[in-house]
């Protein structure tokens, strides 16, 4: 049986612009039924912190930081990563929040189908004429027989958990779940110089070099917002930025599918096709943000080892 240390999980909470559910997202991560859990909140630069949201938390578990500039969710997301020392590693936005057994759900998950990422369906919503949040459809299932390969043209994906890689790149896995540490190391954490979907690329490397388990169970409640990073004109999916971006990351997948078939075919060992994605997974990435990378990381050590002895 693991040791109580062995199911220590620490959260990544990467904040900006996002005041009006910063609270509720720390509350239910606080909340959660398993206890062992390190709750990393990252101002990632933004000008108007949310420390005042969080005043009342007295909480232990619960780290505030705050970076000088905006680098994105993926960079802060790395700082978390490589400055904690859990095995298990969770990631979660500033503006959806957790039901109270998400954490405990997935965790199962993982451990009991030995798989490297664990992930749930989302009950979305949207916000109404008065901002009052309503349910609206549920994100994630998985794939069955007859379902399309690809979105039609000009639709939004179709968010199918599918483990099954082909050529095309397509959101097979969603990133807001729960991670083993080491798996993501093995591929080279979590940023590769992009501010976003970069997760898409990174649950598919996931899929090619481990596992990953689904929970049909909507653990995560994900808010639809039209000025976030996702879905806002100027960084949303119809935006130049976007889709030069995805095009970037379309021929990255390409080019790590090719190696996943190399080593499928034995013609590259273990060792030498996860050296080829930790390679493409960083060579974006240019020394000035490399050095940063360092120095908010050591910082963020810093803090977490005060807190460990505390």
């Amino acid at each position: 049986m693991a040791s109580p240390n062995d199911l220590a999980v620490t959260a990544s909470v990467p904040y900006f612009n996002a005041r009006n559910y910063i609270r509720r997202a720390v509350e239910s991560l606080l909340a959660q039924t398993h206890r062992d859990l390190t709750v990393v909140v990252v101002n990632d630069g933004d000008p108007n912190p949310p420390w005042d949201e969080l005043a009342h938390i007295q909480d232990p578990h619960l780290i505030r930081f705050s970076l000088d500039l905006n680098y994105g969710p993926y960079f802060a997301h790395q700082i978390v990563l490589g400055a904690s020392t859990t095995p298990y590693f969770l990631v979660q936005d500033a503006d959806d929040w957790s039901t109270p057994t998400r954490v405990a759900s997935l965790l199962h998950a993982l451990i009991s189908d030995g798989s490297d990422l664990a992930f749930s369906a989302w009950q979305q919503y949207r916000a109404d004429a008065h901002g009052n949040l309503q349910p609206d459809a549920l994100r994630w299932r998985r794939r069955q027989p007859g379902d399309p390969l690809l979105a039609p043209p000009g639709q939004r994906e179709l968010f199918l958990f599918d483990p099954l890689l082909n050529e095309h790149f397509v959101n097979r896995a969603a990133h807001h779940g729960i991670f083993r540490r080491e798996a993501l190391q093995r591929i080279g954490g979590y940023y590769a110089g992009f501010r976003m979907n970069y997760d898409t690329l990174l649950t598919n490397f996931l899929l090619m070099t481990g596992r990953v388990s689904f929970v049909e169970e909507p653990h995560y409640q994900y808010v639809l917002r039209p000025d976030s990073l996702s879905h806002s004109q100027a960084t949303g999916v119809r935006s130049p930025i976007r889709i030069a971006t995805k095009q970037r990351l379309a021929a990255m997948y390409r080019e790590a599918f090719e190696h996943y078939h190399a080593w499928m075919r034995r013609q590259l060992s273990s060792a030498e096709f996860t050296d080829r994605i930790r390679h493409l997974a960083s060579r974006n990435i240019t020394p000035e943000l490399r050095q940063a990378l360092t120095v908010e990381t050591a910082r963020l050590a810093d803090i977490l080892r005060a807190q460990r002895r505390g």
